[in-house]
């Protein structure tokens, strides 16, 4: 035994010195450590100015400063080498190193697989130092200051977050690389684009395809697919990633979907779907657009875009004609209908939906069976009253399955998405009509969509149906409603209705377009649903700027009000009697 007690007494030594070893080294971490990595940040900023300059606005700098630019792209990789090294001597245990820094250790595998060259990768060094310029700055007692003076609601954070994506997407499309033609595209065109796709609208004032290069298709895509989730939604994930989703993220996360203890699994969940699902609609299509295309890559290309701007709703297309090339494609209809569908009901109710599905029962909640039902209602509808109005109209040319398949593809995508496999401006005039108030109405709250959501109608109509048999109380699926419930729908109706009108008057006297395409063409916008009768690119420039502006208020309106009204009442303490007032 007396071995045995000398081993644990020299292995019990060891591990004290490893502790002390780690605080004794805490302590001692020199100073110019962090300074030096200011330097590092300094220089990946002044590679970002060059890369801006030369890629972005395609400047010509004379040979002296070319040799610069790729002198200090190689010392920002260089100088990144270096700060990782440090890190990881500084740094005890070492498999904190890695749990700490894993993302930068991914700058590495393009460099070594020689994937690209380096230059190419010092551009996800400079992303990678550019958040952590962030993370410092936003640590600093100046910035705390300004928090301190500043208080913002989750709505609001929501807003701005939204307005600081458009501007950025803004600033790229205006880059020359941006366009087909190097010359970029103008600031009301960008501006425009940018806000229709954050706002995962739809509406164009230039051919996607034609006008933007790729990169300007990339910078599309990506907008398209913060707005459809929502740029909080991502910001939350990154600092679960990082294990700092701090006490107020995850009360503005809470506010949002209104979700009280699964904070943590619901934005995994969104995230985790969100990645199947396109992925799985990339699949699908480029198995049937690989026919077609026989190019393997712009195939791959071009079914990863419509996959994303399927399921958000967004209703961008590499096709000139949106999807008219494919109208009694049935393998095409199919899944784009179904990325709409999923993309329009909500997260919740997906969630919701998927955890019953996977204890073998299902017992949804009421909000998911709202959704569902009238999600169900407005497509049966919109399908009837399209292919009645149209079967010997816009849809004659076609055969009998394909007049099924275009009206019930139209009722399906009029309500956020934005595709369209018929031409619009041809449609009847009662179509248009019942298209506007399918637009109107929009998707579901906690989804990719906009308009006033599925449940707003739905509670207004049980309202009415409540008054009309006279019943004190609204009761839906054996539940009843809580009056807030009613009041905020109220008030989303009323806020979105004036909107509407102020924005349509606005157009009407400014623009010489005839009144219905102009009402189509505002109400498409409010309910971020991209859909038009072809006068969007002949708008003036005020007419673009009122459309940008109700493109975001669509966006941002109703949700907002909606975080905002989502807040507890207050109860005054002071109550007044009680008046009557007469109603019709």
């Amino acid at each position: 035994m007396a071995p045995l007690n000398k081993f644990r007494v020299f292995w019990n030594k060891i591990q004290f010195w490893k502790k002390s070893r780690v605080i004794k080294t805490g302590k001692e971490i020199p100073g110019w450590v962090n300074k030096f990595q200011y330097w590092v940040f300094g220089s990946a900023l002044f590679a970002l100015i060059f890369i801006v300059f030369e890629a972005g606005l395609r400047w010509r700098f004379p040979p002296l400063l070319s040799w610069i630019s790729i002198a200090v792209d190689y010392l920002v990789f260089a100088l990144f080498v270096a700060d990782m090294i440090i890190s990881f001597i500084f740094t005890f245990p070492k498999s904190a190193f890695f749990r700490r820094q894993w993302l930068d250790l991914l700058v590495f595998f393009p460099v070594i697989l020689r994937l690209v060259p380096i230059q190419s990768s010092v551009g996800l060094i400079i992303i990678r130092h550019i958040l952590m310029l962030i993370k410092v700055f936003t640590r600093t007692r100046k910035f705390s200051r300004v928090l301190r003076g500043v208080r913002l609601n989750t709505a609001q954070i929501v807003a701005l977050s939204f307005i600081v994506t458009i501007f950025i997407g803004m600033i790229l499309l205006t880059f020359p690389t941006a366009t087909t033609d190097g010359h970029g595209a103008n600031l009301i065109d960008a501006l425009f684009t940018s806000t229709s796709a954050t706002c995962v609208t739809g509406l164009i004032v230039q051919d996607t395809p034609r006008y933007f290069s790729q990169f300007g298709q990339w910078v599309i895509l990506v907008l398209i697919q913060l707005g459809g989730l929502g740029i909080m939604t991502y910001s939350a994930f990154v600092a679960l990633l990082l294990k700092k989703l701090s006490l107020g993220q995850r009360k503005m996360v809470q506010e949002m979907f209104e979700e009280e203890q699964n904070v943590y699994s619901m934005i995994f969940y969104i995230v985790k779907m969100t990645f199947f699902v396109e992925l799985a609609g990339m699949i699908l299509l480029f198995i049937r657009w690989n026919f077609m295309y026989k190019d393997p890559m712009r195939t791959l290309y071009f079914s990863l875009f419509h996959s994303v701007s399927a399921f958000c709703n967004a209703g961008f297309s590499l096709h000139s004609n949106s999807l008219e090339n494919f109208t009694g494609d049935l393998w095409v209809n199919g899944i784009i209908m179904l990325l709409i569908i999923i993309g329009g009901l909500g997260f919740i109710v997906i969630y919701e939906t998927s955890g019953q599905w996977k204890k073998h029962k299902l017992r949804l909640s009421t909000h998911s069976l709202i959704v569902i039902f009238t999600s169900a209602f407005l497509i049966v509808l919109g399908f009837l009253v399209i292919f009645f109005f149209e079967f010997d109209g816009s849809l004659v040319q076609y055969p009998l399955p394909t007049r099924f398949l275009a009206a019930l593809f139209q009722s399906v995508t009029t309500r956020t998405a934005g595709f369209n496999t018929v031409p619009i401006g041809p449609l009847s005039r009662v179509s248009l009509t019942f298209m506007i108030l399918l637009m109107f109405i929009g998707a579901s709250p906690g989804s990719t969509g906009g308009g006033i959501k599925t449940t707003t109608f739905a509670v207004l109509l049980l309202s009415v149906y409540s008054i009309l048999r006279s019943r004190d109380r609204v009761e839906v699926f054996h539940r009843t409603l809580v009056p807030a419930n009613i009041l905020k729908a109220l008030t989303v109706l009323v806020f979105a209705l004036v909107l509407v009108v102020i924005i349509f008057g606005l157009l009407l006297a400014t623009e010489d377009i005839p009144y219905l395409p102009l009402l189509f063409e505002t109400v498409s916008a409010f309910g971020t649903v991209g859909l038009s009768t072809g006068i969007t690119a002949s708008l003036s420039s005020t007419g673009k700027l009122l459309i940008v502006i109700l493109m975001f208020a669509g966006r941002i309106g109703p949700l907002t009000l909606g975080l905002a009204l989502a807040r507890e009442m207050k109860k005054r303490k002071v109550g007044y009697p009680d008046a009557r007032v007469m109603i019709g």
